[in-house]
């Protein structure tokens, strides 16, 4: 029996093959927190009924369907290289033991991803995201402290929790099917379901009572006695073997081709998506396309030690800006070509030292001019 509490939580992600149609997870990462929702709205209408003073019960539906949330993981040297193929898109891989991940500006994947949330007898329940494609991220780090990676996701549909039955019933080419003990409900509208005879990526698409449903692809043979499952399972969470958290101490800062010392760094991306793309028949998203241009930002938190990035502001000047992890043989960078933001004056509050924010924006002649991260570690491949 799994302990009843978050100790037992877990999350794991899944690159898809079809946008929106889920599949098993097979990347697993200790995390943070999550705040993955399914939000699903309630249309009332206001159409007036005479004498009543309350919304009546017959005067509402089902609205839209808003799926997503963020995930904030540790960063660590290996094992995390899905996540930043999620991030930025582009991807190419060199070398050998160790291998060079570099990832660049470049078309994005989407991803299933499944969290596993324990109830307090400790029976822990999964809910399934299908379609999920990053929206923006952030890394950060300051002195003291273990790096982290949050990345915010906008996706198509959601599923909770999983059972079987076995006494299912199809009919060939038939979207119909039923079962005396499934106890079907509104709750399992778009859930994925699978057996003998059920086309692979099916899911409810309606329920006309405790024992019928209807399927969003027909059944491709007839069949009774057949085993459904509904909903998708829980995942066996299995994690990186060796992986080494990145914390402060393995920071390298570069500024304009000088080591600068600084006490904390942010670097944010917005992939610019569009993320309501709603249409009439269905309550859900299309999968979120690209609308405009992506942004990279980011500061550095540093002592005021003399007026170089001052100078650099006031110039307008454009400089390279180097993020490096070195945890061993292995590597954690972020490469850019960055400008300075409004916001760099020094300002004295008390006696202390005084302090500077050093907020930047990446530009390029090319995207990956702009920014470039990469992963030198063991990992073979990436997804």
């Amino acid at each position: 029996m799994a302990i009843g509490s978050g100790m037992s939580a877990q999350i794991g992600y899944g690159l898809e093959t079809t946008a929106g149609v889920p599949v098993d997870p097979t990347l697993f990462l200790p995390f943070r927190n999550e705040s993955l929702e399914d939000t699903r709205e309630r249309v009332d209408s206001e159409s007036i009924i005479a004498g009543r003073r309350v919304l009546d019960d017959d005067n509402f539906n089902g609205g839209p369907i808003t799926v997503g949330g963020q995930t904030a993981h540790d960063l660590y040297d290996r094992g995390v290289g899905p996540l930043f193929k999620a991030m930025f898109g582009g991807k190419a891989t060199t070398g050998s033991g160790p291998y060079v991940h570099t990832f660049t500006p470049g078309a994005l994947s989407s991803y299933t991803i499944q969290k596993g949330v324990p109830d307090v007898s400790g029976t822990v329940h999964p809910e399934t995201f299908a379609g999920c494609h990053v929206a923006s991220w952030e890394l950060a780090c300051e002195a003291g402290s273990i790096a982290s990676l949050a990345l915010t996701w906008a996706g198509m549909s959601a599923q909770h929790g999983s059972r079987v039955v076995a006494d299912g019933v199809t009919t060939n080419a038939s979207t119909t099917i039923t079962s005396a003990t499934a106890v079907f409900s509104d709750a399992d509208l778009l859930k994925g379901i699978s057996g003998t005879g059920i086309p692979s990526g099916a899911y409810i698409t309606a329920v006309a009572s405790a024992t019928s449903a209807t399927i969003s692809a027909a059944a491709s043979a007839t069949g009774t006695g057949v085993s459904f499952t509904i909903g998708k399972a829980l995942a066996t969470a299995s994690y990186p073997a060796s992986q080494k958290l990145v914390k402060w101490n393995h920071a390298v800062i570069g500024i304009g081709g000088s080591s600068a010392p600084v006490k904390s760094v942010t670097i944010s991306g917005d992939n610019g998506l569009d993320v309501g793309r709603r249409l009439l028949g269905s309550k859900t998203i299309l999968p979120p396309l690209e609308a405009g241009l992506r942004s990279y930002t980011g500061t550095f938190e540093a002592e005021f030690n003399d007026l170089t990035q001052m100078n650099r502001y006031l110039a307008g000047d454009q400089f390279a800006i180097v993020v490096a992890f070195l945890v061993g043989s292995y590597i954690v960078s972020v490469a850019m070509n960055a400008r300075y933001e409004p916001g760099l004056s020094p300002m004295v509050n008390g006696t202390g030292i005084v302090g500077q924010s050093l907020p930047f924006k990446c530009v390029g002649s090319t995207d990956a001019a702009a920014i470039t991260a990469s992963l030198t570690n063991g990992d073979v491949s990436i997804p």
